[in-house]
This record gives structure tokens, C-alpha cells and sequence, in this order.
């Protein structure tokens, strides 16, 4: 019998239109891509211009979409703005810098505001500390003022808004301590929430006021200039106790004196 022959190969000669096919596809996907990250419209670039800007917090720049030139095209831009001569653009560096020199600023204005009040407390403890007591004067102090509240009763008859005699002195040993200082004088009031029952003021308002204005008065006459004093009256509107006992009524009937550090006085003129 006949060998069998084993039958031919046929060779493909057409195997590189594979390779070809693959290249050519991520040739139009690398074209894609690029085209879609090249066109960009104006909607996109205010956004892009606008993330910069508060980005980099530079002041006055702004989408400039400049006129159609000669070929019809259209450019985009950012328009910056013209710095006059010897004028400089704030940049973060610079305003972060400003930033800590401001705080530092405010570290120092408390420090200095701390030592203020308490030069100005040691003052009024050796001038009126044998008047300090829990039912008599009270003195208190933050870094901002210091606090010297006392009693209606050492200071006016009930509804009334003449000083009592026995109050001059002790008004006058205040203003002395205060009197060459430069520091602002607030002289508030400060009433119970009873209504009062006499013809001279229609409210506790009135009351309130007027007993300010006439401690104000008192330190006027005693050499505290006018331009550190004021005068302003709350009412029953602040109280510090409640008003269902007589115990803290008597606490909200009141006189308070603030004694403004220099640094809350310039804030408070400024604002």
C-alpha cells in the first residue's frame, strides 16, 4: 500500500492585519483623547479661570474673551490687571505673611491689655479695698475691662436718683484712682424687673439711666475728663439674679463701673 502523505500547511500570510488592526484602534483612541482634552469652550475655561483665581487669591483677574482676529478665530485669555507705579500685587506669600505678623500683633495687644487692667485693679484695690465685700463692692476683670459693681442701696434711696450723702466719699476715692488713667469710664444701671410706682421717671428705664448719668456727674466734677465717660441705663434687662426673691432683686438694683482696656476702647471708637 501507498504511504498516506500528511496533508499541507497552508501558510497565512495575512497575520499582520491583526497587529494592524490593534494599532491603528489605539491610534484613533490616542487621537480621541487628544482632541477632546484640546477643545475646550469658554463655559469650561471661566471655570478653569475661576479655580485659579481663588486658588492663588490674586485680586482683579478676570475671563477676557478677546475680539474674532483676522482668521475668525477666537483666543481666550486672563485678564490681569495693570499694577500703577511703585504699587505691588499682594500675593499668598505676602498675605500670609501679613496674617502672622497680625496675630502676633493681637498676642502682643493682650498681653499688653492684661497688664493694663491689672495695674488699673491694683489702683482701685488700694484705694477702695476696704470697701470690698460680697454685700458691699464687687470687683472683677478679664483682659478686656475691669468691673466694679456696687449696690443701689449704697448709692440711692429706693426709686430715687439722688445720691445718697454717704456715697460721696467713697465715688470720689474711685475717681481719684481712676482720674490719671487714660482709660475709658462705662457707668451703667441697672434696676429689678418691679415697675416703679412713683410720677418722676415713667419706667425702669429712665431710672436706670439717670443714676448712671449722676455717678457720671460725680466723677466729672472730681477731674475725669467728659471724652472718657458715658453713661447708659438696662433696666431690669440684665440681671445677675433671679427677680422672685427680694435677695435677688437687691443684687439686679445695681451700679456697675467698666473700666475699658486702651486696645477695647480703640475697637469699640473704630467700630
Amino acid at each position: 500500500m501507498a504511504r498516506r502523505r500528511p496533508p499541507e500547511s497552508i501558510e497565512n500570510h495575512e497575520r499582520w492585519l491583526v497587529s494592524y488592526a490593534d494599532f491603528i484602534t489605539l491610534l484613533f483612541a490616542f487621537f480621541v483623547v487628544m482632541y477632546s482634552t484640546s477643545a475646550v469652550t469658554n463655559g469650561d475655561f471661566r471655570v478653569l479661570s475661576d479655580s485659579i483665581v481663588r486658588a492663588f487669591g490674586l485680586p482683579g483677574v478676570s475671563f477676557v474673551e478677546s475680539r474674532p482676529d483676522n482668521t475668525g478665530a477666537q483666543s481666550l485669555s486672563l485678564g490681569v490687571p495693570q499694577v500703577p507705579p511703585g504699587e505691588s500685587v499682594r500675593v499668598p506669600l505676602q498675605a500670609a505673611a501679613n496674617s502672622l505678623d497680625d496675630a502676633a500683633a493681637g498676642e502682643l495687644g493682650d498681653i499688653k491689655a492684661e497688664e493694663e487692667i491689672a495695674g488699673v485693679s491694683e489702683a482701685l484695690q488700694s484705694a477702695v479695698g476696704d470697701l470690698l465685700a460680697p454685700d458691699r463692692l464687687a470687683l472683677s476683670s478679664n483682659d478686656k475691662w475691669l468691673e466694679i459693681r456696687i449696690p443701689a442701696r449704697m448709692l440711692f434711696p429706693s426709686g430715687s436718683r439722688s445720691l445718697l450723702a454717704s456715697s460721696t466719699s467713697m465715688l470720689e476715692r474711685i475717681a481719684e484712682s481712676l482720674r490719671a488713667l487714660p482709660n475709658e469710664v462705662v457707668v451703667q444701671g441697672h434696676t429689678d424687673n418691679q415697675p416703679i410706682r412713683n410720677g418722676q421717671f415713667p419706667s425702669n428705664w429712665e431710672l436706670s439711666t439717670s443714676r448712671a448719668a449722676a455717678v457720671a456727674r460725680v466723677f466729672e466734677e472730681q477731674g475725669i475728663a467728659p471724652q472718657r465717660l458715658s453713661a447708659v441705663g438696662f433696666g431690669p434687662n440684665r440681671p445677675i439674679a433671679g427677680n422672685a426673691t427680694e435677695e435677688g432683686r437687691a443684687e439686679n438694683r445695681r451700679v456697675v463701673i467698666l473700666v475699658r482696656s486702651e486696645l477695647l476702647s480703640q475697637v469699640v471708637n473704630d467700630g
